[in-house]
């Protein structure tokens, strides 16, 4: 698909998907080197090790980078590109964990010049399949023209922070679910409309997500990192960062948690 294409159909319908971009055997080392990563037995890590894994770990900073995203990512926002926040987003099988319906720009504060045209995009991409059974994402093409109220619906299956819920009503019967292989990917806008449910299968659903946003767009509160996975920075609103090893990670991990902690106002969970 040309880069025209890809950008007219995003912004019609908020989405698109599904895109390919790993192999087969890029697929089975990202899932054993996700694998250990977990305590014995496990498929979920703990909030502080689920988010910004990129900046510990060289396998996920090449999957944040890899060519096959960040040209699609370039197609919709430009050639500049900030990785901002990158996180594992994984159920169980058998659970009963689910995502309200919600638009991802309800927490964040950032600013840009044209709202029709907003830089800012998310890409999940799965390491494992993901299937209406497991829970994949679903969502409502073309909801993604305004910032709607939510408002906050306590669960405790609720995946969400604050287990917020858009005020308006979703019309389910339109809802589509981003049926996905292994090494593919969706990219959607921080306005659409989106949703997931349980994991009633009896595999883990395993997939990275990361925002990625143009230079131009500032963030409400400084320091804001980010790294920059393609062409320049001419703007200086972001403060950079480059990915490091796991012992000298961590401890700029949690500058990074903080940071976007204090822009959110919202905790990882």
């Amino acid at each position: 698909m040309n880069s025209d294409y890809l950008l007219r159909t995003y912004r019609e319908t908020g989405v698109l998907h599904p895109l390919p971009a790993l192999s087969s055997i890029e697929v089975q080392q990202a899932e054993q080197n996700y694998r250990a990563l977990c305590e014995p037995g496990q498929t979920i890590l703990r909030a502080d090790r689920r988010v910004f894994g990129h900046l510990l770990h060289p396998w996920v900073a090449q999957l944040v980078a890899h060519p096959a995203v960040l040209k699609v990512v370039r197609a919709l926002i430009g050639a500049n590109v900030l990785a901002w926040v990158s996180e594992f987003n994984v159920k169980a099988p058998r659970t009963d964990g689910f995502f309200s319906w919600h638009q991802d720009l309800y927490y964040w504060q950032h600013r840009y010049s044209d709202s029709a045209t907003i830089p800012i995009v998310t890409v999940w991409l799965a390491i494992t399949e993901a299937t209406e059974e497991n829970g994949a994402m679903r969502v409502l093409p073309g909801s993604h023209s305004a910032l709607i109220e939510h408002t906050e619906r306590p669960h405790p299956d609720n995946m969400l922070t604050r287990a917020q819920h858009v005020s308006a009503g979703v019309d389910e019967s339109k809802a589509v679910h981003l049926r996905l292989c292994a090494g593919e990917f969706s990219v959607h806008h921080p306005l659409l409309f989106h949703a997931s449910g349980p994991n009633q299968s009896s595999s883990s659903r395993i997939g990275l997500v990361t925002r990625y946003v143009a230079p131009h767009v500032v963030p409400s509160v400084r320091p804001a990192y980010t790294w920059l996975v393609s062409g320049e920075d001419l703007s200086g609103n972001w403060d950079h960062i480059a990915p490091m090893d796991a012992l000298s990670g961590p401890p700029l991990r949690e500058r990074c948690i903080n940071a976007v902690q204090a822009a959110t106002g919202a905790r990882f969970k």
